[in-house]
């Protein structure tokens, strides 16, 4: 998988100036960190959706439409047989077109981080919880029935479940990563950073990486950001 969050950085920023009409009045929600991957579990901004750029607004789109591709119910005879039946024909296209939804995201994300602090924060969490999402979707496939009486094999297939969510897990993980550190810098914004510190800790466990990938990457700039 070559997600990456390159430019998802962690940098400390200056030049938020001109913004007071921008600012949101409002009450701010401090979000969710245990709900499911939704939109709504994200934090309230601190400035109201025209302060964001097209780029940003449209990734906020995209990952809504990740995010809202549920994974197709499974046959109620959970048989060897018709499990494969219904990988080979539902699962497997499904998890094509999510895989192509999350990297439409990852990409226009990507653009937006770079345009301004405050959307590098906010990609970060997007990020997150796209990758999370199909990590989760992953992690709740059915065990076949077949197994009921053979827990070593059951536990086989569900480390097998486990290997194919662990890239997304440890994406996610980064993202989060890089949020919480970039919100850290703005006080504004710092429900964020509580908010996306939660989410990655709140990640199933996965097996670490045995070449030491599972400490965060992204880099550290000094950036004008521009609002």
């Amino acid at each position: 998988m070559r997600w990456g969050i390159a430019s998802i950085v962690l940098s400390w920023s200056v030049g938020f100036v001109g913004c007071a009409s921008q600012l949101n009045k409002g009450p701010l929600y401090a979000g969710d960190a245990q709900g499911r991957a939704t939109m709504e579990v994200l934090p309230s901004l601190d400035v109201v959706d025209d302060a964001l750029t097209p780029e940003m607004r449209m990734a906020r789109m995209l990952c809504a439409e990740s995010l809202e591709l549920t994974p197709p119910v499974p046959p109620a005879d959970t048989s060897a047989v018709q499990l494969t039946n219904w990988s080979d024909h539902q699962l497997k296209p499904w998890l094509q077109e999510k895989q192509r939804r999350a990297e439409a995201a990852r990409q226009e994300l990507d653009r937006a981080a770079v345009q301004n602090h405050r959307q590098r924060i906010v990609s970060g969490a997007l990020l997150g919880l796209v990758f999370e999402d199909v990590a989760r979707d992953l992690l709740q496939m059915p065990v076949p029935r077949e197994l009921a009486n053979e827990p070593e094999v059951a536990d086989i297939f569900r480390e097998v479940m486990m290997s194919q969510a662990s890239p997304y897990l440890l994406h996610a993980k980064l993202a989060y990563k890089a949020c919480a550190g970039n919100a850290g810098g703005l006080a504004s914004m710092g429900h964020w950073s509580e908010f996306c510190s939660g989410r990655a800790e709140s990640l199933p466990q996965r097996e670490p990486e045995p070449d030491g990938s599972d400490t965060t990457t992204v880099t550290v700039e000094r950036t004008t950001a521009a609002r």
